[in-house]
């Protein structure tokens, strides 16, 4: 009887996948929206560190100017959800 490998055998390093563009966007933009709707703070504290850690990355993947416009009106939101907490 063969006995199977226990390890995976090792592959070249594939490239990095290219960013699903249409896919970050859609996410963005329904944070943008949900923060800018919100009257206070639409998420419990871990989703709202996620978020505050995640979006200036994700917005990278965008064309510089858009995805500049979209942190900056995120950041606005959040600032003026924390002054009302």
């Amino acid at each position: 009887m063969k006995q199977l490998n226990l390890f995976e055998p090792e592959r070249p390093n594939a490239a990095p996948a290219e960013p699903n563009i249409p896919l970050i966007r859609k996410h963005l933009m329904r944070a943008v929206r949900t923060v800018r709707a919100a009257e206070r703070m639409p998420w419990g504290p871990a989703e709202t560190r996620s978020w505050t850690e995640r979006f200036p990355g994700l917005a990278d993947c965008l064309p510089e100017e858009e995805g500049q416009v979209l942190l900056k009106v995120f950041e606005t939101e959040m600032a003026r959800l924390r002054a009302h907490t």
